[in-house]
């Protein structure tokens, strides 16, 4: 009697199961999206809600690489929604005009219609995600300022733009130092203060270290007491430097609109 009502509980749990599965909603839509990819502090991906304004801004400076360099590449990783495809696929990007100092297509990036550039707009078959070039270009108009290249994806038939506040990058071209992209995401202002474009200069100055996207990643994702030994350090070389410039007649180090150089730490309050 035991053994036939546990034959009879196990069928009536099959037919359950059954009747659950037929009536679930079959994923059928041949759509796909495109994102960009953001990571947090500790390497995990980050949803729409928790991605700033400032994680979608990314800069590039010709600064850090010599006056040979006329041409270089910034890469982004891009991550995919829908069925994943046994064959390669295209995707397609465009600029977003701002109207405050545009980047020029094939005169501070290259074109993202460029044919052989296309070739690397791909996401590659049975895979969710890529990196993808963006090409910058030394041109000469870069020393009257920063230009300002926006873009997103294209709806090209195979993908299409994705998530609000995922689907859009903004990257600052400049011949100058610029603010690395990554001083907000790795809570920079909390060790070193705010960013200043002179104390930038003094930094790499005073360490002999580039102090761009890949150097600040590695230091703040190393020995946090290295980082703060570090920021005590340049506060002391800092004042040091400053009583020379007073013993020599000269101001302290200022950055461009007058506000003193300062290694005073961000509050977390």
């Amino acid at each position: 009697m035991k053994q036939l009502i546990n034959i009879l509980t196990g069928c009536i749990f099959l037919l359950g199961m059954s009747s659950c599965e037929k009536d679930l909603p079959v994923y059928e839509t041949p759509d796909c999206w495109l994102n960009f990819v953001y990571y947090s502090y500790d390497g995990s991906v980050l949803g729409t809600e928790e991605v700033t304004d400032e994680m979608r801004y990314a800069s590039y400076s010709f600064v850090y690489v010599g006056d040979e360099v006329e041409v270089d590449t910034v890469w982004f990783e891009v991550s995919t929604m829908g069925f994943v495809s046994d064959e390669d696929r295209p995707l397609e990007l465009e600029q977003i005009l701002t109207g405050k100092n545009d980047a020029k297509a094939d005169v501070h990036y290259v074109a993202f219609t460029n044919e052989e550039l296309k070739a690397k707009y791909m996401i590659p078959a049975r895979k969710t995600g890529t990196k993808i070039p963006v090409v910058v270009k030394r041109d000469p108009s870069l020393s009257n300022g920063d230009v300002t290249l926006q873009f997103t994806f294209k709806d090209n038939g195979y993908f299409k733009p994705g998530y609000d506040g995922l689907t859009t990058r903004t990257l600052s071209i400049s011949s100058k130092l610029t603010k690395p992209s990554v001083w907000e995401e790795c809570y920079c202002d909390y060790s070193f203060g705010l960013y200043g474009a002179e104390k930038h200069r003094l930094m790499i100055e005073w360490t002999g270290e580039k102090w761009d996207d890949e150097y600040i990643k590695e230091l703040m994702d190393g020995d946090s007491a290295y980082v703060n030994y570090l920021a005590d350090w340049f506060a002391q070389k800092l004042e040091e430097e400053n009583a020379k410039r007073e013993e020599a007649g000269e101001e302290p180090y200022k950055e461009e609109d007058g506000t003193p150089v300062s290694f005073e730490p961000k509050s977390w309050s």
